[in-house]
């Protein structure tokens, strides 16, 4: 589904302190509906920026179809009636809570043609300091809660958090352009540096490789472009790389990375974006002869009715493959494309977890019940880079081989594991 428009929140700031808001009514946070489209909670984009001493601004955008709409009494208009809360807790006193509020979130008219609805908030985070942020959201009409949480890094040391990219007059919340044109980035006040260095590359990442080969090697990137940049408050780029890095003069501070993979990523919209996520589950034969055909789609028809025998199916595995891989590049993207990732070839090919444990330094996923002898368990430890906050590297072991050839097997006998 391709964006349209993106709708402003009116915030209504009840002023609300944490104790009114009754603890009853939150269920304990349930992550296995994180990565689910089919489950229709909230799952918002974030993104905080520190743009002021004693203070950060957090930026919010949640999906309208995830939102309930209804009408409430003596009022014929349809709205939502959401609540966000959030706590503010100094990271290396995790008991110490240093702003918390509850914010009533309305929006007056449903639009079908709104995608996102979007708004932001300012919250107490004094300079210097690691910190780390609870939000919860509730959907009143669906008596729906969901728990979100972050580490954020407030010391002056220009991380990515320093900065907000825009685009097309819109909030950019994964660092990920989406159109191959030009990006405006601002820097916040709290960053005196002017002079920067800009790199950029085309450079193509590799995909993961299977979670039973232990050693995912590391590619060396060579940046091809570079220009020198006078950056007060804003700066507008025309020339975007694959790969791109801001680089401040004075050296005490972090390179700032923002990427473009392809017009409307995450979504795919061409045949060639189809070709590279079939090795997950080809043979090295079959993809040399889609990578090199020269009817590209007789090809990938091909490729999926000779594992789904019939055009039916062979039309499920394709929307239900290409779907994951969506999904993959939505939630899992860092410097490299999502499906690419470690995360990304696990949810392709094994589908949904059956359950999701995470906290701020990992996420473990389980297929089948837990405990039993039969299921799998994949656990992902976060990695802290400059390059992105969302990279999740796989903890490998020789004892996937077996269960991993067949997940495998199940595709390309036209079953699909969910």
């Amino acid at each position: 589904m391709q964006m349209k428009v993106t709708k402003y929140l009116s915030l209504l700031f009840l002023l609300l302190m944490i104790a009114c808001y009754s603890g009853s009514r939150l269920s304990q946070p349930d992550y296995t509906y994180l990565y689910n489209p089919e489950q229709k909670l909230i799952k918002p984009d974030l993104k905080v920026y520190h743009n002021s001493a004693d203070s950060s601004t957090l930026y919010f955008r949640i999906k309208a179809d995830d939102i309930l709409y209804g009408k409430m009494q003596s009022d014929s208009n349809l709205t939502t009636r959401l609540l966000m809360k959030y706590k503010v807790y100094d990271y290396e006193n995790k008991d110490v809570l240093l702003d918390s509020a509850t914010i009533g979130l309305i929006d007056r008219g449903q639009n079908e043609n709104t995608d996102y609805l979007q708004g932001k908030v300012n919250m107490y985070m004094p300079i210097g300091k690691l910190y780390r942020l609870r939000i919860y959201f509730r959907d009143e009409y669906k008596d729906l809660n969901t728990v979100y949480e972050q580490l954020y890094d407030k010391r002056l040391n220009g991380n990515q958090e320093f900065y907000l990219l825009k685009q097309n007059g819109k909030i950019v919340y994964n660092a990920v352009a989406t159109k191959n044109n030009s990006i405006s980035v601002h820097k916040s006040p709290l960053i005196t540096t002017t002079n920067y260095e800009l790199d950029s590359a085309n450079h193509q990442f590799k995909m993961t490789p299977p979670p039973f080969v232990m050693d995912a090697g590391q590619q060396q990137i060579n940046f091809s472009y570079r220009s020198n940049l006078v950056f007060e408050d804003s700066l507008l780029i025309s020339n975007i790389g694959r790969l791109n890095r801001l680089i401040p003069a004075d050296s005490q501070l972090l390179r700032m990375h923002f990427f473009y993979f392809q017009d409307d990523y995450p979504y795919i919209t061409e045949l060639e974006q189809m070709i590279e996520p079939i090795r997950y589950i080809s043979t090295t034969a079959e993809y040399k002869r889609i990578k090199n055909a020269l009817n590209l789609k007789k090809e990938i028809d091909a490729f999926w009715m000779k594992i789904g025998k019939d055009e039916n199916t062979a039309k499920s595995l394709i929307r239900e493959y290409y779907k994951r891989v969506e999904i993959a590049n939505r939630y899992f993207g860092t410097y490299r494309e999502g499906w690419k990732t470690d995360r990304g070839i696990i949810f392709i090919v094994y589908g949904q977890p059956s359950t999701i444990y995470k906290d701020l330094n990992s996420e473990s996923w389980i297929y089948g019940e837990e405990n039993n002898i039969l299921s799998v368990k994949f656990t992902f430890r976060k990695i802290r880079s400059e390059e992105s906050d969302n990279i999740f590297i796989l903890q490998r072991s020789e004892d996937y081989k077996s269960n991993w050839y067949r997940a495998v097997d199940d595709w390309r006998q036209g079953r699909i594991n969910s």
